[in-house]
């Protein structure tokens, strides 16, 4: 698809123009008002104040409570609280959203009805062992010293009066960068390429200059440049460009993917379901709708519950609800997102923020919206609003429902955005690299419609009988099958019988308005709740148990008889057509669909069914080991197995006694101190199509960076992932259906429960093989088997050499990769191992020699410890077994991912959910013991060491208090015999 440029039929960018734009960025990114971080800087000054060391603001609340208090003369404030606080802020929040505007004429009640504590909302008890020592009725006078409203409000303004033309220029230049980012990436034809950019920026030719980039566009004829509106609401910052057919691609400054190629306003309602079918997916949807959207009034319901009545008007061809009669964008494109970005974050921090004034006259607008309840406050005004425009992600910036603003540091942020804007820099400039300069240099001569692209889409049939899609796409939905009564769930028990409707004519023509409030319609003699939704110009019966939600709604109307009737819903009952996979998403020149191929050591397919319980499920250890060969049945299932086992451990012996010349190694790369998974992902490609991940099986740190990047390593053109665990012989099948249906067999989803049990991964779910198999597949990159039964049934041969399972499996994965690649075609690919078969281990070639990738072990980092990668300096451990051998990992490169305290603290609350389980944690430098105590909390323990060994200080432990140990094992078997339960947690 991409055009074959050379540098001598293009002449190179002028490096005066490049460096000016790098110039730029620095005091840009300085000079935009980062919320958090001057709410940081604020609360670690009143903490200073205070003398309140070695604890960090974002670890410091305010609770409020109304529930059990008691007064205690240990406290420092005199009262013990029970749970739960009704009110809890961290401190950078309080200082951003104040106290109460009713607390400043009684300040003196705080110090009674909350506190300062260093546990959240969750806590057991506040008391004088979590209290903060600060006074609320002084830390509020601080508070109104500080105004934080004003200096954030001084620092925006300066920021818009000093960078707004810098703004502009940036936001162009990443717009265009993006574009080539996803004609490299085959998202964006050459053709849609060019005309793309002639709709925003005309004039622009190759080789781009900072001019070019300053320079004010006019409209073109032909091509319409529109904000997305969902009802009344209009987004900030994504925009259609719509050609004379209805054709349109949509623009989405932040998203991993930027562009959408869009055939009809059917392919963007689909897509906008797709974007807010998932709380977490929703709530990055509205960051790009201004906080306003979210408030409420009589007649306008509010962006989240706007965004489930494209749910509702979904089937119908309904589309007035994203294509509401409002102007093109008549002046130039980048000087109306500059503008706008600019209006909404004035009008964000309005909301945001309680100034001085607000609090005298109480004018403080109370509500909290559904996008602040996600991320608060602080993480939606500012930064991700205005950066997100001019190339930085919004994960980059914190931008996270799992990670949130105080996820990240100030430093790291900007690292980020820095990182983030120079790269789009590159992208543009180096557009001879990426083969975009030739449509650059004929942007002029674009055509003014947009092409169909190929490869990018098509619609299959949905099974007779099957649930509608749709539910998969909009996961929690109650979507009615053909049969079923789609009033049955709104039911209410209202008996209005005798009331008169409250007009005959009008927008309340036939709706009953009892006394108690609210507004009912009658059908078929029984009455419902509606709610009128101007966004729809119509009555909506809504679910009476969750009025303020149309996340169950169903319209009605009027029919011919003056009688309400419920709308019908074409094309979301079973048996019907719906769209499977669609032209934004469908991964740019798919994999060939062939099956996958056979082995000579696959169990053969007449012997699956009786064997499949001995292989891929726990408890058949006697049956598998070669100790008990049924001698008197040499023909059995079993035996055949065994023997088939044996020759795949035969041929990967001889293989390794008579190894070939491996391919050349790939130069490994160097990395900087702060690296972002994006660019650690790039440079690893750059140098090598294969990629293996070893991991510690229980880890959460590889999955979870394979999980929170699957979308750039699908941007980065991998295709397939290759799994150790899962079978060749046993569940490829299974794994080509869900590959191209996304519909997981019992079976195999069975498999993927019982290997998290086993291996104890992540105990909250998110990152865990189960979690990895679907991300891989949602983002359309599919997952291949490199085991089979043969090679992972292996714990109870005998006569073999030590390491056969590494051989065993690291040969078999050898064959699978080769073939896989030699019948779907070379392409870039990714493996997850265990770190004894990523590189090479007591002298087995890994994977990673085998193919000429390279190995990157990656783990969770200590708590304390940011992300880094280097090279891999190796990691003792013992195998576990009753001789305690110790061996030693080493990869090519070592990846430790941070891992948050808090989130460290819930996986800990998560793994030890029994009393007496206890972990050996490391924070620091320093261990500590954490159990599960009798009265449910967790309770910490330091292990402290001298001359004579190491020992832990708990009386309540006698028979190991103050007791010395050579060893932590030697402690962990102490614990044992004590009663506790020693527990890994990953």
């Amino acid at each position: 698809m991409n055009s074959s440029d050379t540098s001598t039929q293009f002449p190179l960018p002028d490096p005066d123009d490049v460096q000016a734009l790098k110039d730029l960025v620095l005091p840009f990114v300085e000079a935009c008002p980062d919320m958090h971080d001057m709410a940081h800087i604020e609360a670690q000054a009143i903490l200073d104040k205070y003398r309140i060391q070695h604890i960090d603001p974002d670890r410091v609340w305010w609770h409020r409570f109304d529930n059990t208090s008691v007064t205690s003369n240990k406290a420092f404030l005199f009262w013990e609280h029970y749970p739960k606080p009704i009110e809890s802020l961290t401190l950078p929040q309080l200082v951003v959203q104040r106290f109460q505007a009713h607390d400043q004429d009684n300040a003196d009640l705080l110090d009674s009805d909350g506190g300062f504590y260093n546990e959240g909302a969750n806590a057991r008890i506040y008391n004088e062992t979590n209290e903060v020592k600060m006074h609320p009725s002084v830390v509020i006078k601080d508070l109104w010293r500080i105004n934080f409203h004003d200096r954030y409000w001084e620092k925006m303004g300066a920021f818009w009066r000093n960078h707004s033309d810098n703004f502009r220029t940036l936001a162009k230049l990443n717009f265009i960068s993006k574009a080539l980012e996803e004609h490299d990436g085959s998202r964006l034809s050459n053709e849609n390429l060019k005309t793309v950019l002639k709709a925003v920026a005309g004039h622009l030719t190759w080789p781009v200059t900072l001019d070019m980039l300053r320079a004010h566009e006019p409209p073109v004829e032909g091509l319409r440049v529109t904000p997305l509106c969902i009802g009344n609401y209009m987004s900030s910052d994504i925009l259609r460009i719509i050609d004379r057919d209805g054709r349109q691609i949509l623009y989405t400054p932040g998203e991993t993917d930027a562009f959408h190629v869009l055939e009809t306003p059917h392919d963007l309602h689909w897509w906008l379901l797709c974007q807010n079918n998932h709380p977490d997916n929703r709530a990055r949807f509205m960051a790009h709708f201004p906080l306003s959207a979210q408030q409420q009034d009589e007649d306008n319901v509010g962006l989240n519950h706007t965004i489930d009545l494209l749910y509702v008007t979904w089937g119908k061809y309904d589309h007035s609800l994203f294509e509401p009669d409002i102007p093109d964008i008549d002046i130039d494109t980048f000087t109306w997102l500059r503008d706008s970005v600019r209006e909404r974050m004035f009008d964000d921090a309005d909301i945001s923020l309680r100034s001085n004034a607000d609090l005298r006259e109480k004018m403080w607008i109370g509500y909290l919206s559904t996008f602040t309840r996600l991320f608060g406050a602080m993480s939606c005004a500012g930064w991700p609003v205005a950066l997100a425009a001019v190339g930085a992600g919004l994960l980059n910036i914190g931008l996270n429902i799992e990670q949130a603003v105080n996820g990240m540091n100030a430093q790291e942020r900007k690292a980020g955005v820095l990182g983030a804007i120079f790269s789009s820099i590159d992208t543009l400039f180096n557009a001879l690299a990426l083969g975009g300069s030739a449509e650059l240099a004929e942007v002029g001569e674009a055509k003014d419609e947009f092409t169909p692209q190929e490869n990018l889409g098509g619609e299959n049939e949905h099974p007779e009988g099957a649930p509608p899609k749709i539910t998969v796409a909009a996961p929690g939905r109650t979507y009615v099958v053909e049969g079923e009564n789609p009033l049955a769930p709104f039911e209410t028990n209202e008996v209005l019988d005798g009331l008169e409707v409250a007009a005959e004519e009008g927008k309340y023509r036939n709706i009953y308005q009892p006394a108690t409030g609210g507004n009912y319609v009658r059908i078929n003699d029984d009455y419902y709740l509606v709610r009128y939704v101007n966004e729809l110009k119509t009555w909506v019966i809504i679910d009476p148990a969750n009025p303020f939600s149309f996340h169950r709604s169903l319209p009605v109307r009027l029919n011919a008889e003056g009688e309400w009737e419920p709308l019908t819903r074409p094309g979301l009952y079973g048996g019907g057509k719906i769209f499977g996979n669609w032209p934004w998403g469908r991964s740019p020149a798919p994999l060939p669909e062939i099956a996958s191929p056979a082995t000579a050591y696959d169990v053969p397919q007449a012997l699956r069914a009786e064997l499949k319980p001995y292989v891929t499920e726990a408890g058949a250890d006697k049956e598998l080991s070669d100790a008990y060969d049924d001698i008197f049945n040499p023909d059995s299932a079993l035996m055949q197995f065994k023997a088939l086992r044996k020759t795949l451990y035969r041929d990967a012996q001889a293989y390794y006694q008579n190894l070939p010349e491996l391919p050349p190694r790939p130069t490994t790369p160097v990395f900087g101190p702060v690296s972002r998974p994006k660019d650690i992902i790039e440079t690893l490609f750059e140098e090598s199509p294969a990629l293996v991940v070893g991991e510690g099986h229980s880890s959460i740190g590889s999955k979870e960076f394979l999980i929170e990047n699957m979308e750039i390593l699908g941007k980065q053109k991998v295709k397939t992932l290759y799994m150790e665990h899962l079978f060749n012989d046993f569940h490829q099948a299974d794994l080509d259906v869900f590959n191209k249906s996304g519909v997981m067999s019992k079976s195999l989803k069975r498999y993927l429960k019982n290997l998290d049990a086993g291996h104890f991964t992540d105990p909250s779910g998110r990152f865990t093989f189960m979690k990895l198999v679907k991300t891989a597949q949602k983002n359309h990159i599919r997952v291949q088997a490199i085991d089979c039964a043969a090679s992972y049934r292996v714990d109870n041969m005998q006569g073999v050499t030590p390491f056969h399972r590494q051989k065993m499996m690291n040969y078999f994965a050898k064959i699978i990769i080769e073939g896989d690649q030699a019948a779907r075609g070379s392409h870039r690919w990714i493996a997850l191992v265990g770190n004894t078969h990523s590189n090479t281990w007591e002298g087995v070639a890994g994977l990673s020699e085998l193919e000429g990738g390279i190995g990157l072990r990656v783990k969770s980092a200590r708590v304390g410890q940011s992300t880094t990668i280097e090279p891999d300096p190796g990691e003792s451990g013992t195998n576990g077994g009753i001789d305690s051998t110790v061996f030693t990992v080493k990869n090519d490169l070592l990846l430790e991912l941070e891992s948050p305290e808090l989130a460290r603290e819930q996986v800990l609350d998560a793994a030890l959910n029994q009393p007496g389980m206890v972990s050996i944690e490391k924070y620091g430098n320093q261990l500590e013991l954490v159990h599960r105590a009798r009265d449910g909390s967790l309770v910490r323990t330091l292990i402290r060491s001298d001359a004579t060994g190491i020992y832990i200080e708990r009386p309540q432990w006698v028979s190991i208090n103050n007791k010395r140990f050579t060893s932590l094992a030697e402690l962990s078997q102490a614990l044992s015999r004590n009663g506790l339960k020693p527990t890994r947690v990953p």
